[in-house]
């Protein structure tokens, strides 16, 4: 059996420029007519075609065409273009010469021709080829003053055509380039827009979260990958429903259909941050957070409305996890505390001198206050809320002094001066148990962190509507690239690590947002090396009536 290749036809399209359509349409067009007048005339008046000038005039536009249809006019430039025109002046001179140029008429198509595509020159040139034929018929043959006439409007009515033909000309042209200019800057803006839309569509691909347009109709608009991706959607097909459903909780109930985010947002509801729970079809739970957010919109497009999607399955089973961490390690805490405080009070009723009693009564009120935190954070079951407690009028020098008494020993041990200068009654509308808590952070922080032979001054009095606490050591100070960072939950400054002092990064955040829930604020101003000075303001407490 033989296999024999055959080769594959290749179809070959000529294509024909704009220029050389246009050279065929006017000879054409003028073909087209002398051969009707050549019909008519032998119809009507068969005895002017005998005339042999007739006859060539005739014969030579037939040629002209079809040597029109055949030269690759793309090749030849306007001046040899140029010659086809004139040659048909000519040829329709023939056709009405001795015949008071009753035919002259059809100088009106190469004149229009001259008009349309030459410049002002080439039109003058075809109109005085036009009037010397006219002469030469007028001299050669009798013309009677009725002929003349006839030829003078001839000559005044071509030349006031040709004109007219050329100025539109001219304004056409000009207004096809006004058209290009304009086209071109279109399309040059158009192509910023669409550049800038595919910046925009790089960033808001490379978000996590997931974003979408919702019209009022329902449908997703400018959908990023990520929403693609976190609803199983087709990308070729965003209209299809998604492979991801949404439910209420983790193995609860699916959402209704009024009740889906994208649903709502059609709607134009407005919301923030609210939790759904989503299975995808890889069988994965995931928590959603979502929201919306208004668009603003042209009068003549559709109305919109924002909708952003996150999943923050790490962040709540990081929150989870960080709750059950600090429910199980506050109870075991609990039991070793409670073994101290008991063993605290049994040492408390035996006959001690008056400074170890003085002592143990210190481990006593530490021990209880370290046993309330550890009950509020079980109540709380982990979460950062605390229980809180009525506030009452306290002079914030007792809760001062109270706190520098207790870290006595402390600063004695690491041969630090602890000194407290408490100044007018400053009263204070607080939680106390709070508010020691607050003290005695900030104050053990500045014993723990100033060397041997340092200093912390602990200073209490009013200014004008605040009460203002003030603790200054000498300490190691904080540099200034970790300012910005010292109530940030577990960071700690480069000067506590390289100390190589234990701490957990807690106590100042802790601080400040006790302060805060008090009205007030706690500033920070410390140099590495340099010592650290805190300052907190509260609200002094309004004065009593009798």
């Amino acid at each position: 059996m033989s296999v024999t290749d055959t080769a594959p036809v290749r179809r070959v399209t000529v294509r024909t420029s704009v220029r050389t359509r246009s050279i065929w349409l006017w000879q054409l067009s003028l073909a087209a007519v002398v051969i009707t007048l050549a019909l008519s005339i032998l119809v009507l008046k068969p005895d002017a075609l005998r005339a042999l000038s007739t006859a060539i005039g005739v014969v030579t536009t037939l040629a002209l065409t079809v040597i029109a249809l055949v030269i690759p006019w793309d090749r030849i430039g306007r001046g040899g273009a140029a010659v086809l025109p004139f040659a048909d002046i000519i040829a329709i001179g023939m056709i009405g010469y001795g015949e008071d140029l009753h035919t002259g008429y059809l100088w009106v198509f190469p004149l229009a021709w001259f008009a349309s595509h030459y410049r002002r020159a080439w039109l003058a040139a075809a109109l005085s080829l036009v009037a010397a034929i006219v002469v030469v018929d007028a001299l050669t043959h009798d013309v009677g003053p009725s002929a003349l006439l006839h030829i003078v409007l001839l000559l005044i009515s071509l030349t006031f055509i040709s004109i007219t033909i050329y100025n539109s000309a001219n304004r056409s042209r000009a207004f096809t380039r006004l058209l290009r200019r304009q086209s071109a800057r279109s399309e040059a803006t158009l192509e910023r827009v669409r550049a800038q839309e595919r910046r925009v569509n790089q960033v808001l691909n490379a978000l996590e979260s997931g974003i979408a347009r919702v019209d009022r109709d329902g449908r997703l608009l400018g959908l990023n990958d990520a929403y693609i991706s976190l609803y199983g959607l087709d990308p070729r097909d965003t209209s299809r429903p998604g492979s991801s459903v949404e439910y209420d909780a983790r193995e609860g109930t699916a959402l209704r259909e009024n009740d889906r985010p994208a649903v709502r947002a059609a709607r134009g509801e407005l919301f923030s941050d609210e939790q759904l729970w989503l299975f995808d079809a890889e069988g994965r739970w995931h928590v959603v957070s979502a929201s919306t957010r208004e668009l603003v919109h042209a009068p003549s497009e559709p109305e919109t409305t924002l909708l952003v999607v996150r999943d923050v399955t790490d962040a709540v089973e990081a929150e989870s996890a960080r709750r059950t961490l600090a429910t199980t390690v506050t109870h075991e805490l609990a039991n070793p505390l409670t073994a101290i405080v008991g063993y605290t009070d049994l040492l408390l009723e035996d006959d001690l001198p008056a400074r170890s009693r003085d002592r143990l009564e210190l481990i006593e009120a530490a021990a209880e206050r370290m046993e309330r935190l550890i009950a509020e954070v079980l109540r709380a079951g982990g979460r950062d809320e605390t229980v809180r407690e009525p506030r009452r009028r306290i002079d914030a020098r007792s809760l001062v002094a109270a706190t520098t008494e207790s870290f006595m020993p402390a600063a004695a041990a690491g041969d630090v001066r602890l000194t407290l200068r408490p100044g007018l009654e400053t009263p204070i509308d607080a939680d106390a148990f709070r508010m020691r808590q607050v003290f005695d952070n900030l104050v053990s922080n500045a014993v723990k962190y100033t060397p041997r032979a340092g200093r912390v001054t602990v200073t209490v009095q009013p200014q004008g509507a605040d009460a203002v606490i003030t603790i200054a050591d000498t300490g190691i100070g904080i540099g200034e690239q970790d300012m910005p960072h010292i109530f940030d939950d577990y960071f700690r400054a480069e000067t506590a690590r390289d100390a190589g002092v234990p701490g957990t990064g807690l106590g100042m955040g802790i601080s400040r947002s006790i302060v805060e829930q008090h009205g007030g604020t706690l500033e920070v101003d410390s140099r590495a090396g340099a010592g650290t000075t805190l300052t907190i303001r509260l609200p002094l407490a309004t004065p009593q009536e009798n």
